[in-house]
């Protein structure tokens, strides 16, 4: 805690330093023809919101206090412009958009200084949410499943665990709201914990990512982007319902955001409820309801040289839990034992502060996780875990030196406190304590760019000692230590671009890993800790090749993983409470494979675009034995049309979507091989015009051809439960904007 005070006070005087204000106008024309371009959007990424040129391409920020501003520019059918402008000795500037089929280069916030895709070092997937729901996910954990290299391990429909090149759980760190959540990810049966509404986009780091993102990120990180704010002097909303058949489910999200002035505030809202699903036979799976309830908020304000943004979300969840194979005709959602009820909260609290060519970001967090499990009475619960987990994010942005090179240096840390609420105890009350550091160098040239940089991390577990009614947890204090590297190249001429990485990570065993013992029913097992675990450590290695032309993409990205320790569930012969014994052991662990797309859109059929991927891993442990819970190798192709059709009806795009998984017979001790299977996926998406704002209407059709399969990564395959037959959807939504400024008046006022 002294730490963090230290860290305040050092803030506060960054506050009260003096920045003169700062005007700047900017005109956005077209390269090819000179011509200005009206109504391009104009995004300033520190600010999180924007504004449009006019009707002569001119845009205007008037009394900005910080001397650089980064600048984000798009427009449809052109390539966007990222760049960080000097305001204090540039006031007027001409920006140049070029024409291009492709709009795929984003920025990427997740990478130090927000670079554009194309300009990072290590390759992270950059999606728009609304470009994964376009075949109406349930939920977020399904939306990221049509992310290449990304999988998720699902309990019937309702809770999806993301698995990136075959690692998950507490090897994936998660991130939302610019904080890292936490939510009991050592469950097998414990999901996201992150709600869909009010997400922008999510971006993906495929392997060890501990340098940035601490202790944990062995395996990958997500990164939920949060919903930027409207434009300035404007009022945005909209109101959205869906309707699945599957399910029965119906899916409600409403979201408002006003900018005026000096205020920025953001507000969204979502109840979804979902029946029992149903199968290929139609029968449903008796006790897969589910129910979500979401609220989002955002409050952004700025002053001199200081940009704050708060932020508040609340997520409750209510799963049916199955424990046999029992099918019913029922739609009954009401919940029924045995269930579990999760609540969410997150509060996070960002600061950027600049001074002269240099920006400091202190981004403070709290989340509460409580969970509960209702087995025998709806009145007491079971099972009951209270997770607090109080973090922070400093890191210090150098300013570039020679317009070559640039370094950040910074330091994250965690205070978590886990306690019992219930009849049983999986795993004893313990408190957590993470401290790392890290320093991250880059190196720019024309066509060649260097990355590399060294962290260390410390974590402390200290536990109670515990006595239930089938045993005792003794009482343990910890310490682990980490030291990881990263280094990285990017080489890039025309249409071309070579990646190559090595990166290392560290994670510390978790506590259900150290000291469980009973049974856990969502999974159906009696599993065993082991006091004596040591850490995990990582190294691999990453390669990209990208090629981009006016009509074609390709990529391919193979990547090789060694873990050191792996920590594994191995099945033993005892059976205890009626339930088959597992426990956790370690040995060194293999991961390859990669991940190959290509994206095309031809020259003389500009409406026509065709995608297709393919994602495969393969993983043993050292004596060659295949490791559990691999996903299936698979092929995912799109043909969608973009269409532009008259009238008060438009048919805006349609598509048809096939994936392909093959069978898996790499299988571990425990598994059985799954056989392959094909789903087709239908849809299109309409507008209606209006007065003032479209309508947009979107339906389609799920698993097409009523497939009956059984996924490798589906947590019902042991009770041979098939997944999801046929599912009819459809969706609408109404926008509701509107300007708060004279028209023609597009100046941003800081």
């Amino acid at each position: 805690m002294k730490f963090i005070k230290s860290i305040l006070i050092i803030l506060s005087l960054f506050l009260f330093s003096t920045v003169h204000s700062q005007t700047f106008t900017g005109t956005v024309i077209d390269k090819e023809s000179n011509q200005v371009i009206p109504y391009a959007q104009v995004y300033f990424v520190d600010l999180k919101t924007g504004t449009t040129t006019d009707e002569n391409g001119i845009f205007k920020i008037e009394h900005f206090k910080q001397k650089n501003i980064h600048i984000q520019i798009s427009f449809v059918g052109y390539n966007i412009i990222d760049e960080i402008v000097n305001i204090d000795t540039t006031k007027e500037k001409t920006f140049y958009l070029e024409q291009g089929h492709f709009n795929l280069d984003e920025v990427v916030v997740s990478a130090p200084k927000g670079r554009l895709q194309g300009e990072n070092i290590v390759s992270i997937d950059h999606k728009k949410i609304t470009k994964l729901q376009q075949t109406s996910p349930v939920t977020l954990a399904e939306a990221i499943s049509n992310i290449p290299g990304v999988e998720q391990t699902t309990t019937g429909v309702g809770i999806g665990k993301p698995v990136i090149r075959g690692l998950s759980g507490n090897r994936i760190v998660t991130y939302a709201q610019g904080i890292r959540i936490e939510n009991q990810q050592w469950g097998d049966e414990h999901g996201l914990g992150v709600g869909e509404v009010g997400i922008e986009s999510v971006e993906i780091i495929k392997g060890p990512a501990s340098l940035l993102y601490g202790s944990d990120a062995l395996g990958g990180v997500l990164y939920f982007i949060e919903e930027r704010y409207a434009k300035h002097n404007t009022v945005e909303g909209f109101v959205q319902t869906k309707f699945l058949s599957n399910t029965l489910s119906s899916i409600n999200n409403i979201g408002f955001k006003i900018h005026k002035g000096k205020l920025k505030f953001n507000l969204f809202g979502a109840y979804s409820s979902q029946a029992d699903y149903q199968v290929s036979n139609f029968d449903r799976v008796y006790n897969t309801r589910f129910d979500e309830k979401n609220i989002k908020s955002s409050f952004g304000f700025n002053t001199k040289n200081w940009i704050s943004n708060i932020r508040y979300s609340y997520l409750q969840n209510n799963y049916g839990i199955v424990e046999d194979a029992t099918f019913t005709s029922s739609t009954q959602r009401k919940f029924i034992l045995p269930f579990q009820t999760i609540d969410n909260h997150n509060l996070s609290f960002e600061n950027i502060v600049f001074t002269e060519n240099s920006k400091l970001n202190l981004t403070l967090g709290y989340t509460n996780n409580y969970r509960k499990e209702f087995e025998d009475d709806a009145n007491n619960q079971a099972l009951g875990l209270k997770l607090n987990t109080f973090t922070y994010n400093l890191k210090w942005y150098s300013p570039i030196y020679k317009d070559r090179f640039d370094f950040i240096v910074g330091s994250q840390g965690m205070a978590q406190d886990n306690k019992n609420n219930g009849e049983e105890i999986l795993i004893p009350d313990a408190t957590t304590t993470d401290f790392g550091a890290f320093v991250l160098g880059n190196l720019k040239f024309d066509k060649l760019q260097f990355q590399g940089g060294i962290r260390a991390d410390h974590r402390q577990i200290d536990t109670k000692q515990m006595v239930t009614d089938e045993g005792s947890f003794p009482a343990i204090k910890n310490s682990y230590n980490g030291f990881t590297f990263s280094v990285g190249t990017v080489y890039k001429l025309k249409k071309t671009k070579f990646r190559a990485n090595i990166s290392s990570g560290f994670r510390a065993p978790n506590t259900t890993e150290l000291l469980s013992d009973g049974v856990h029913h969502g999974t159906n097992r009696y599993i065993k800790g082991d006091i004596n675990l040591k850490n995990e450590n990582s190294t691999q290695i990453d390669f990209s090749f990208d090629y981009q032309d006016e009509h074609l993409s390709f990529s391919v990205n193979p990547f090789y993983n060694a873990i050191e320790n792996y920590i594994f569930l191995s099945p033993t012969d005892t059976i205890i409470d009626d339930s088959p014994v597992f426990e956790y052991v370690q040995t060194n662990a293999f991961l390859y494979g990669g991940e190959l797309g290509f994206h095309y859109h031809p020259h003389t059929i500009h409406w026509l675009h065709i995608e297709s991927n393919l994602s495969t891993v393969f993983a043993e442990y050292k004596n060659g034995n295949a490791l559990p819970l691999i996903p299936q190798t698979k092929i995912n192709s799109t043909i969608s049309a973009e269409i532009s059709t008259k009238g008060k009806v438009q048919l805006k795009n349609v598509f048809v979507q096939h994936i392909y998984k093959f069978k898996q017979n790499r299988i571990g001790l425990f598994e059985t091989t799954t056989n392959d299977y094909s789903l087709i996926n239908f849809g299109l998406n309409i507008e209606i015009v209006t007065k003032n704002n479209p309508i947009e209407i979107t339906t389609g059709i799920k698993n097409l051809l009523n497939t009956k399969y059984i996924d490798h990564l589906s947590r019902f395959k042991t009770l041979e439960i098939p997944n999801q037959g046929i599912n009819f959807y459809v969706g609408i939504k109404v926008k509701l904007n509107k300007e708060l400024k004279e028209k023609g008046d597009n100046t941003v006022y800081n």
